[in-house]
């Protein structure tokens, strides 16, 4: 899709923030692949720019930072630590994937999310059975921090968990924007119904995702006609979200409407 995607994202964001996710500081220096850059802010004064740092160098797998990241797991501020012990795991430290694992059985929902988001962020695959485990909760911010760690995870075993957390779980928002990063034909029925749901931002969240399918080559070829119909329709939704992701998603398809309209919904 030939569109300026650093438009898009900010869109999205200026949409719906839950989307974006808080930005990383080193947005620019990440997108360079500038290591020296990064690894000169692990001593700064301020936890954040530390923590932002080592999940940098995890994220663009800096194997050479491990002796500095290994150090950070005593720095005396928690979330540079949490941060630290992210960006290990995404180097492939097993043991420390392995520990926020183990903090999914714990009692606090607040440390379950948290665990559930680090999985995510680590690209630990073979946590996504104990996630789908620790799903087993009637709080709503565990299942988000789970439904989003599942997609970022993209295995498919996901798939059924994700569809009825749509239909019937506490975070179905998360969940059908999680469908989306999956690549699985089968997501595509379930989303395509989502697109008629009461609720403005599932309806955007499931045309953000059929669009991120299209894009895959993943979308049912049965139900493809069915979803572009359905799409055409949501571009006059009332709700300006809903709105922007149905054109994004029509964009995703290659259809010439949905680029144009796009085009004039980042212009506006």
């Amino acid at each position: 899709m030939s569109l300026d995607e650093e438009a898009i994202a900010e869109k999205l964001a200026e949409l719906e923030p839950a989307w974006a996710g808080r930005p990383s500081v080193f947005s620019a220096e990440i997108a360079k692949k500038d290591v020296d850059a990064i690894t000169a802010r692990l001593d700064d004064t301020l936890p954040a720019v530390r923590g932002d740092a080592a999940e940098a160098l995890g994220q663009l797998k800096a194997t050479a930072a491990t002796p500095r990241l290994k150090a950070m797991l005593q720095d005396p501020n928690v979330g540079v630590r949490r941060s630290a012990a992210i960006a290990l795991a995404m180097l492939g430290n097993e043991e420390l994937a392995k520990e926020f694992v183990k903090s999914l059985v714990d009692g606090s929902a607040k440390v379950v999310a948290g665990a559930a988001s680090a999985l995510g962020l680590s690209g630990y695959k073979p946590a996504v059975p104990y996630l789908l485990k620790a799903y087993r909760t009637e709080h709503p911010r565990v299942a988000a921090a789970i439904a989003t760690a599942l997609g970022q995870l993209g295995d498919r075993q996901a798939v059924p968990w994700l569809v009825a957390a749509m239909k019937t779980g506490l975070a179905p928002v998360e969940a059908a924007a999680a469908l989306g990063e999956l690549n699985d034909p089968s997501a595509t029925r379930p989303l395509c119904e989502a697109l008629a749901h009461e609720l403005p931002a599932l309806r955007a969240a499931a045309a953000r995702s059929l669009g991120r399918l299209a894009q895959a080559g993943s979308v049912d070829f049965v139900l493809k006609d069915q979803a572009l119909a359905a799409l055409h329709k949501l571009v006059s939704d009332a709700d300006e979200r809903v709105r922007f992701c149905a054109a994004l998603a029509l964009a995703g398809f290659g259809d010439p409407v949905g680029k144009t309209q796009l085009k004039q919904l980042l212009a506006s």
